[in-house]
């Protein structure tokens, strides 16, 4: 026993530890020698070898030791079963109540004692994600002193989950004062910073983190080299900031060597899907979600991974199974409940509603002059799954030199929606010069996650000029287009359209375009549309605006900036500038372009709103037509 003493002292427990153990071989029922081992068994931090060590003899820093343990072990061990991932977490917490009843309880309880309880209880809380009521034992603690550094990176981590990413930063700064080195505490870091829209930061602090360490490592005193699962970490890390950032061809770039040289790794596909998915390229993003979850059927990452690139295939039913089961095992994941809002909002009804009044001057006769144009369009919640039906309503409003050209169109009508294919059918009643039915059909395919196809028949087109309908024509129209999606940033279209007119006039419209962007930061793209048109007509004298032929080409400059985002409300502005020429058979090349400026307030899946203003510069017959347009559309579920 004195040996271990003096060992003690000395700085050496494992020695004190060796001396002490003998002492107990040869007097094993002393009580001195039992609470001696305890000790030094306490102060070598193995709570549960102290207990024993004690026997049946009841010590309450033993048991807080225990509860602390138990702590650490929940949140660094899976337990055995998959489908209760937090059974450790919670026999802690269970553990924790009850302590902190027994001190209470105590005629003078122990203040140290039972804080020391409750600032485990914080850390047991953020490891169940049970993030409000984490937050709230962490507040309250606060009050009463400063919290340590493990205390207040629990709190920083359950600020970060109630969104409340300017505290966060401020609490993960404390946490790194302390331990410039905590890891985990300078991924928080990243987080808030991404969360508060701070890309710079958020970009110095991942590479930063992404520049340290290799990707093989030598643990101990092994030769060996094994692989270093905080370089890989850091490195998906740095990827997964630039997705965040929107700038998704760069966060592919960091991303695919990792999945090739860890294809086995769940996390890294499941990474993959999701940057696939906000590429444009669903069919992908569902390969890379279900190879995900075959390697780890289990983890609720995976299976919301899964139920999201379900929702972008289309199969809403298997996406809604899947959510429910991540949400069952992660009930206060914040990820998992907006998620389950896109989900809701899906199976709601939708209301697509726009009006856009406009002002004009010159262009002549043909023009169409001041005017309006509404519509409004009503979805009913989805049918089996597939199906829903609409109504729809459509005014248009034409005011040339004076006069009063009206068309009200009223529609029903049903629409399929199928993981590769769309198809909506809308009979129409058509009001004002001209009664008559009519109707639509659409159908739009898309064979891989590049290519889509688009045909479309008209019965008494929307495309009929009002000029041409008070002179009692009619036009069909038929369409097909392609579009081809290389990716988010460079996009080709291409269309081909046909009317008849009942008087005989045939048009064909042939249409394309291309989409590059040039600029692509966080909060800000910049995009380069340059576009043809041409167009020919069989008819000479139609009372409507009929070139023998046209043509035009354009160049767009479209500017997108996020002026302020905060989780899924978001608040974009766009700048559209158009400069071309055209060319009229019979008449001069003229200048045509226009501006538009829009904004987009997205509340949540369930309401967007967009509005703006547009002048524009067209030629009619040689006579040019200037315009002001203002637009508002709301996009709502209900």
């Amino acid at each position: 026993m004195q040996e271990g003493r003096t060992a003690l002292q000395a700085g050496d427990p494992y020695l004190a530890l060796r001396k002490v153990a003998l002492a107990r071989e040869l007097e094993p029922a002393n009580p001195d020698i039992r609470r001696a081992l305890a000790d030094v068994l306490m102060q070598l931090g193995a709570p549960q070898g102290a207990a024993r060590a004690l026997g049946t003899q009841d010590d309450l820093g033993i048991r807080i030791g225990q509860a602390t343990e138990a702590v650490r072990w929940g949140e660094q061990v899976d337990g055995p079963d998959p489908a209760y991932p937090f059974a450790g977490t919670d026999a802690a917490i269970a553990k924790l109540d009850e302590l902190i009843a027994d001190v209470s309880s105590m005629p003078t309880p122990d203040a140290g004692a039972l804080r020391r309880l409750q600032c485990d209880r914080v850390v047991a809380l953020r490891n169940r994600e049970r993030w409000a009521e984490a937050l709230s034992l962490a507040d309250e603690l606060e009050q009463a002193g400063p919290l340590p550094s493990y205390v207040r990176q629990a709190q920083a981590d359950a600020l970060l989950a109630t969104e409340q990413p300017e505290r966060a930063l401020a609490a993960y700064g404390d946490v790194l004062a302390a331990d410039p080195r905590n890891r985990d505490a300078r991924a928080g870091l990243f987080y808030a910073q991404v969360e508060s829209e701070d890309f710079d930061a958020a970009f110095a602090t991942v590479d930063a983190l992404a520049a340290e360490g290799a990707p093989m490592r030598r643990v101990g005193v092994s030769r060996g080299e094994s692989s270093d699962p905080d370089w890989l970490d850091a490195q998906l890390l740095r990827a997964q900031a630039r997705r965040y950032a929107d700038m998704l061809a760069d966060a592919w770039q960091l991303l695919d060597p990792l999945v090739a040289s860890a294809p086995a790794a769940p996390y890294l596909r499941m990474e993959r899907s999701e940057l696939a998915g906000a590429r444009g390229w669903p069919r992908l993003a569902h390969e890379e979600a279900r190879i995900a979850h075959s390697l780890a059927p289990d983890a609720p990452g995976a299976r919301q991974v899964l139920a999201d690139a379900e929702m972008r295939r289309r199969q809403w039913n298997a996406a809604e199974r899947h959510a429910r089961e991540a949400a069952a095992l992660r009930p206060d994941n914040p990820q998992v409940h907006r998620l389950l809002a896109d989900i809701e909002a899906h199976r709601d009804a939708q209301l697509l509603l726009a009006i856009a009044p406009r002002r004009a001057d010159g262009g002549g006769r043909n023009a169409p002059g001041d005017g309006i144009s509404a519509s409004a369009r009503v979805y009913t919640p989805p049918l089996a799954e597939r199906w829903r039906l609409l109504a729809a309503a459509e005014r248009e409003l034409d005011e040339p030199e004076g006069e009063h050209l009206s068309r009200n169109r009223y529609g029903a009508g049903i629409e399929g929606r199928w993981p590769d294919v769309t198809f909506e059918l809308v009979g129409w009643a058509n009001r004002g010069l001209l009664d008559h039915g009519g109707a639509d059909a659409s159908v739009q395919w898309q064979p891989d996650d590049h290519w889509t196809l688009i045909g479309e028949l008209q019965a008494f087109s929307a495309n009929t000029p009002l000029r041409a309908i008070e002179a009692g024509v009619r036009a069909d129209a038929a369409s097909l287009g392609v579009v081809h999606a290389w990716n988010e940033k460079r996009v080709a279209s291409a269309s081909l359209t046909t009317l008849d007119f009942t008087d005989g006039n045939r048009r064909w419209q042939l249409s394309a375009d291309y989409t590059g962007t040039i600029v692509d930061r966080p909060t800000l793209d910049v995009l380069l549309r340059p576009a043809l048109y041409a167009s020919r007509n069989s008819l000479r004298d139609a009372p409507y605006f009929n070139p023998e032929r046209d043509a035009s080409i354009s160049l767009g400059v479209d500017v997108r900036h996020l002026i302020w985002r905060r989780y899924q409300r978001s608040l974009r502005q766009r700048l559209l500038a158009t400069l071309g020429g055209y060319w009229q058979s019979g008449f001069d090349s003229d200048v045509i372009g226009g501006v538009e400026y829009s904004q987009t307030y997205s509340h949540d899946p369930r309401s967007e709103w967009n509005y703006g203003v547009a002048w524009t510069r067209a030629t009619y017959d040689g006579d040019s037509e200037r315009s002001l347009v203002a637009f508002v559309r709301l996009d709502q579920r209900f």
